[in-house]
């Protein structure tokens, strides 16, 4: 072949590939800008979807804590009936009675009598009233009938003042009279919900031009909003609420914050969901992408073009592919080509350590090499797996149709490691018959991982586990029925809000620290100490009987032992309970009968303090 004639291939190679990369320009233009509508309600109705699901989990984790609230205050009503058997001198007493309100964190404490009249507690304009006196206060009726009834009212208007209020009743124990404890939560019960969206829309991903908005069905109120500016109603942001259905998701354009957009909606129960899509920003994205298309298809062009030249040398080809493989081997610790029909191996990059293994066996069977290796290699836990994942016999089957097979092990030197299968070439039933097996170490990502984990599952200021690892262990014993030596301690700080208010918060989470250090040096080595939140904990140990009556006579030590920069003593009210004294019950149960005999003791603790 002559000059003349190399240039004229070349020169309709050029002609070709040019006219091939406009026709692509063009035609992928036409094809994006189509499909950005399609792709933007298949995107609205994709993160409506998720937001929905979340919001119906929220409103779930909502009725939860409505549900454990109840619990609790019916305790701090019982605590109430228990301090005033022991103390007969506060029955009448208002101004004692405020106190015990106030230590027991609760808005109002009623004494009612066996007609459900009220004739004493802290709000004397409330005496006279009975259960006759509105269907409000009505609701205890049913408690003149069983005195061993106990009720909590969900939150209501009460019959004085209209107030919201939550109200807990319980007899005493010798059925002469009732007391109740009244709680005013609307506003953290309210403050939480909006919280939740909120904190939802945050952390859901988003891209740009991509706007999600949650607001009240009722009122528009935009509650959550992915930009945190937005404090307004979704009228006034430019969404138009009339052009929304409830429980089917639609999809309408809008101008919103003055930009051509399509948004995606949906009413759900109490909730709009709106995604919007800045359109204006998705076609100037479009064009930039086809821009950086063209950059990258003249560069494609130029590539082919070299390499086509260097394709008429053939030797020149090969010495570039060999360049090629080995710059992949590089990035990982072991690389080796594997032929499955011929059982053979060809090493294309491995450290040392991989090498000296395999050549101790001196083998050209990949099968048994591989096998080998990962004897020499794997963990002992890990080995099992190892080997099933590594069998070359049974690889073609696993896959089939597959273009990547990975897994990550755990090495006797080497830490954690990925090891994958890759592969280049298939036969017509899909099976591969040619793969790349790779290893690559990745301790430093299994590192990032733990402590991500370990971050999520923490208490920032006592470093305890927090109340979500707390209900991931709980959920794991009611799976798997705890062992006779299980034990909950169920502990609560005495005096924290009284040192933060005289003292200073700085001093109420000294208080906090020191509590949770001498409940880990006691109880850690047995097991796990959860800060449940305030100055709430529980520990969960396994401990037999002397063990325990140890542990506990150490936790008392530690206590009267501990001093601080700002504060010289503390003081914890805890109950215990073992599971070999109870063993029918389960873990919950048992978290109530410790939380109940660590109020008695709290109850006994407050009672003692000098008036």
């Amino acid at each position: 072949m002559n000059q003349n004639t190399k240039g004229i291939n070349f020169t309709k190679i050029v002609i070709i590939i040019s006219l091939t990369v406009m026709l692509l320009i063009l035609g992928t233009y036409v094809v994006l800008m189509s499909n950005n509508e399609k792709n933007a309600k298949k995107t609205g109705e994709v993160m409506i979807n998720q937001m929905s699901g979340i919001l119906t989990q929220n409103q779930s984790d909502e009725e939860t804590l409505v549900a454990s609230l109840k619990e609790e205050y019916m305790i701090r009503a019982k605590t109430v009936a228990y301090m005033l058997e022991h103390d007969a001198s506060a029955e009448y007493d208002v101004e004692e009675l405020c106190k015990i309100a106030n230590m027991l964190s609760v808005d109002e404490i009623h004494l009612f009598d066996e007609t459900g009249t009220i004739y004493s507690g802290t709000r004397p304009q409330y005496y006279g009233f009975s259960f006759n006196s509105g269907e409000q206060i009505g609701y205890f009726k049913p408690m003149l009938m069983d005195k061993t009834l106990s009720m909590c009212q969900e939150v209501q208007p009460n019959t004085a003042e209209g107030k919201s209020m939550m109200y807990a009743i319980t007899w005493d124990s010798n059925g002469e009279r009732m007391i109740q404890v009244g709680i005013e939560p609307t506003r953290l019960l309210e403050e939480l919900k909006n919280n939740r969206i909120s904190n939802v829309v945050d952390s859901m991903p988003v891209y740009e031009n991509l706007e999600i908005y949650v607001a009240d069905a009722d009122t528009e109120e935009v509650l959550g909003a992915t930009d945190a500016q937005i404090a307004m109603k979704l009228s006034e942001v430019g969404i138009d609420v009339s052009n929304i259905q409830k429980n089917t998701i639609c999809h309408f354009p809008a101008v919103v914050k003055g930009c051509e957009s399509n948004c995606s909606a949906l009413q759900e129960g109490q909730y709009v969901i709106c995604i919007v899509q800045n359109m204006a920003g998705i076609r100037k994205n479009t064009f930039f992408s086809i821009l950086l298309i063209v950059m990258y298809l003249i560069i494609a062009a130029m590539i082919i073009l070299v390499v086509s030249k260097q394709l008429l040398m053939i030797k020149e080809e090969q010495m570039d592919q060999l360049t090629i493989l080995t710059s992949m081997a590089e990035i990982y610790y072991s690389m080796h080509l594997i032929d499955l029909p011929n059982n053979t191996f060809t090493e294309y990059s491995a450290q040392e350590a991989v090498k000296e293994t395999a050549s101790e066996d001196r083998s050209t069977d990949a099968v048994s090499t591989m096998r080998d290796v990962m004897y020499l290699t794997m963990s002992e836990e890990y080995l099992e797996t190892g080997l099933e994942f590594s069998n070359l016999k049974t690889l073609a089957e696993r896959m089939q149709n597959k273009k990547i097979l990975s897994m990550d092990l755990l090495g006797k030197n080497v830490g954690w490691i990925r090891m994958s299968f890759i592969t280049l070439s298939r036969d017509l039933d899909g099976k591969p018959q040619k793969v790349i097996c790779t290893t690559r170490i990745i301790d430093e990502e299994k590192r990032k991982e733990e402590l991500l984990i370990m971050e999520s599952n923490t208490d920032k200021l006592t470093q305890c586990y927090n109340r979500r690892a707390y209900e991931n262990d709980v959920l794991l014993y009611e799976a798997n029925s705890p062992e006779d030596d299980f034990v909950l301690i169920s502990m609560d700080v005495n005096g924290l809000k009284n040192v933060n208010d005289t003292l200073g918060h700085n001093t109420g989470d000294e208080l906090l620290v020191g509590a949770a250090e001498c409940m880990r040096q006691s109880f850690g080595d047995y097991g796990k100490v959860y800060r449940m939140g305030g100055d709430e904990f529980t520990a969960i140990i396994h401990a037999n009987t002397e063990q325990l009556e140890k542990l506990m006579a150490d936790f008392e030590n530690r206590l009267h032992r501990w001093s601080g920069k700002l504060l010289d003593n503390l003081s914890v009210s805890y109950g215990y309970v073992a599971k070999r004294e109870y063993p029918n019950t389960a873990v919950r149960e048992l978290a109530n009968i410790a939380d109940k005999k660590m109020y008695e003791k709290k109850a006994k603790y407050y009672s003692g303090i000098p008036k």
